[in-house]
């Protein structure tokens, strides 16, 4: 049984991701992304602690799913039906959610119990009960999530229909039923009940060729049969033949046990007409039958539990991935922004570019609870992207809502944008300045080449570069050499790259040799100096405007002072 909910061919990514994802944490502000998948959403009647509530399964399943790109567009797809299809049904994800995590509490339960017996000769009783105790916690936690599924409506194409249908057709009423019946018989072992084997007399008068013959709990009454019997079912070690000197030894509990002579339970182990064992060795023995019985019995069930294991295993995480866009999706409609699903471009030749509209940058909406100024563009055959203009014109907020999107679209989510057209990438590389490194151990211009080598070193041409105001350490002059040098030899290779940069030097010699899948932005500015914190189609300019900052800051400081 699988479930298949992240992919429509296996269960969770196989791929280890992007190279450097801590540096895409950090210069994306993705931390701000998986914070917010990972809490609920405040709602009226919730405390504050409910509203603050984090799930750091959720956060640490979103982060690791989101940095593993997927490799075509029918896998995008896959994810898109079931997201979509959650994003309106936000309680019946919540609800798939809590099996999956009741499931994955009992599994980490039993792992942790495993450990602490790991080392013992033998497994011993306590293992076993534990075994059994998680069979039948996986069986109602599966039982309630046949239930859930059927008592929804859902797309035939999504992920989850034919997960509902494939539960449906191999967990039918019959097999249920089947494994239930044995499941309670079982329960000779905790609850009490009768036991009945047969054997012979080996060596030295010692038990031989034992066998299994049947086993009733005390609220079962369920026998095995004699066509199980026959087909070996029952047959317990090596022997399932019967020998002239064969004798059968029953073992059953009273119903008043312990309101007799105060002797523990399993001296009033034996039957009624049947020699009671006095011997403490001999009882002893008798409980290390059953133990093996109940063993025996419980051996059929691992290749079965396995996969129950397997399955929750996988389905914690999936329900977890899901939540998280989920509670992003609601996080985000509750100050009134709104996402989109995106459209994937297999071929680079279609879509070689930039096309989306209405984009803003996610992290800055969380943080302030509000919608930021979008920006558009559509430049399908672009290769390299310059953005230049005013400091303070929203220009790396602009770089960084398109590097969020990409990596949202990568991962099978929906992105922040009206509309949004896109290829997928192999890997995603960004490169934003550092502050001043409080070692002193190299100087921030050092710094900058030694992440740019790591870089370079391992960047193919089905990558995307990401750039934010990189060389703005050193002189004009210099870091305008370094930049050109670095941008002409990315862009022969064919290796798609978004600057943003102060280098102004560098960006009017670039944009004088007119490139010819070259597109150049600025960061909008109006006559008087106000920002409009949107990307407009424009040729560098001679300066960043710093002198408005000069005045807004200083000047108005000096004035205000007065």
């Amino acid at each position: 049984m699988k479930s298949f909910l992240l992919y429509k061919d296996r269960e969770l990514p196989a791929a280890e991701g992007y190279l450097d994802k801590d540096t895409i944490i950090q210069d994306l502000n993705l931390k701000v992304i998986f914070q917010a998948a990972s809490r609920p959403v405040w709602k009226q009647g919730d405390s504050l602690k409910q509203a603050e509530q984090e799930d750091f399964f959720i956060y640490n399943t979103v982060k690791r799913v989101m940095l593993i790109p997927l490799e075509n567009s029918e896998q995008v797809q896959y994810r898109h039906r079931i997201l979509k299809e959650l994003v309106a049904k936000p309680d019946f994800a919540r609800k798939l959610y809590q099996i999956g995590q009741s499931a994955g509490k009992a599994l980490s339960k039993n792992r942790d119990r495993g450990k602490e017996g790991r080392g013992r000769a033998a497994a011993g009783s306590g293992e076993l009960l534990s075994r059994f105790d998680l069979l039948k916690k996986l069986l109602a936690e599966f039982d309630q999530l046949k239930e859930l599924l059927n008592g929804e409506e859902l797309s035939e194409k999504s992920g989850l229909a034919v997960l509902k249908e494939r539960i449906n057709e191999e967990y039918s009423p019959d097999f249920r039923e089947g494994i239930f019946k044995i499941l309670a018989d079982m329960e000779f072992f905790t609850e009490g009940g009768n036991v009945v084997f047969s054997m012979g007399l080996g060596v030295g008068l010692k038990e031989d060729k034992i066998c299994l013959r049947k086993v009733v709990s005390r609220s079962s009454k369920i026998f095995f049969s004699k066509k199980e019997e026959e087909k070996g079912r029952t047959g317990l070690f090596s022997s399932k033949q019967k020998t002239k000197d064969t004798a059968e030894i029953t073992g059953q509990q009273k119903e008043k046990i312990g309101k007799t002579t105060g002797e523990k339970w399993y001296q009033k182990l034996f039957a009624t007409n049947v020699t009671q064992l006095k011997d403490d060795a001999q009882r002893q023995e008798a409980r290390q039958l059953e133990e093996a019985a109940f063993a025996y019995m419980l051996s059929y069930f691992e290749p079965f539990l396995n996969h129950l294991c397997e399955f929750f295993e996988a389905f914690h995480i999936q329900t977890a991935f899901y939540l998280g866009c989920v509670q992003l999706w609601e996080r985000a409609a509750s100050f009134g922004a709104r996402f989109c699903f995106p459209e994937v471009v297999e071929s680079r030749t279609d879509c070689y570019g930039f096309d989306f509209s209405g984009l803003y940058e996610l992290s800055l909406a969380i943080l302030t609870r509000s919608i930021p100024v979008t920006n558009s563009l559509a430049e399908k055959d672009c290769r390299l992207l310059i953005i230049t203009g005013a400091n303070q014109g929203g220009k790396s907020t602009c770089l960084r809502s398109f590097g969020l999107a990409q990596v949202m679209l990568q991962c099978g989510m929906f992105v922040p944008a009206s509309s949004y057209r896109g290829y997928l990438y192999q890997n995603i590389y960004t490169h934003f300045t550092r502050r001043e490194d409080t070692t002193m151990s190299s100087g921030r211009l050092d710094e900058e080449l030694k992440r740019m080598d790591g870089i370079v070193r391992t960047v193919t041409k089905d990558s995307l570069l990401l750039l934010n105001e990189s060389f703005a350490t050193t002189t004009e002059k210099e870091g305008s050499v370094i930049a050109m040098e670095l941008i002409s030899a990315l862009y022969e290779a064919g290796i798609r790259v978004a600057m943003v940069t102060h280098l102004l030097q560098f960006a009017r010699e670039l944009y004088a040799k007119k490139p010819e899948h070259a597109v150049f932005l600025s960061a909008e500015r109006k006559e008087n100096g106000a920002r409009t914190y949107r990307m407009v189609h424009l040729a560098p300019e001679n300066t960043s405007f710093g002198l408005d900052l000069y005045d807004e800051i200083i000047i108005h400081n000096k004035t205000t002072e007065k």
